[in-house]
This record gives C-alpha cells, sequence and structure tokens, in this order.
C-alpha cells in the first residue's frame, strides 16, 4: 500500500517539478527562438564595419602619404 509515498515534503517536489517543466520549456523556446539568428546576423554586420573602418583608414592612410611624397618631390 506504501508503493505511491513521496520522500520530500509536497512543497518542495512541487517546485521541483515547476523548475523541470520550466526548464523544459526553455530548451524547447531556445530551439525556435528568432534571437539566436539575430544575434549571428549582427555579428557579421559588426564585422562588415570593423572592415568598412578599417578600409577608410587604410585609405586615409595610403592617399596621406602618397600627397606628402608628391608634395617633398614638387
Amino acid at each position: 500500500m506504501d508503493s505511491h509515498t513521496i520522500d520530500v515534503p509536497l512543497p518542495d517536489y512541487i517546485r521541483e517539478a515547476a523548475r523541470e517543466a520550466a526548464r523544459t520549456v526553455i530548451k524547447e523556446h531556445i530551439k525556435t527562438c528568432q534571437v539566436g539568428r539575430l544575434a549571428d546576423r549582427v555579428d557579421k554586420l559588426e564585422n562588415r564595419f570593423y572592415l568598412v573602418i578599417g578600409a577608410i583608414i587604410g585609405s586615409g592612410a595610403l592617399g596621406g602619404s602618397v600627397s606628402a611624397i608628391i608634395m617633398k618631390l614638387m
């Protein structure tokens, strides 16, 4: 007759069941959430932005160097 006993107090059992349900819901949400893909897109945009900033700085340095050389030759 004692095959349906619970070793932990009932409130703790309910709390643990709720935690497990929440973990399951969160795992399912992570699989289908669009934010993960958005983070990937933002990372790609950041890399492109850094590339453009590097090109701007590089072209400015190269242009300044070339114009300085030309001015010395004149």
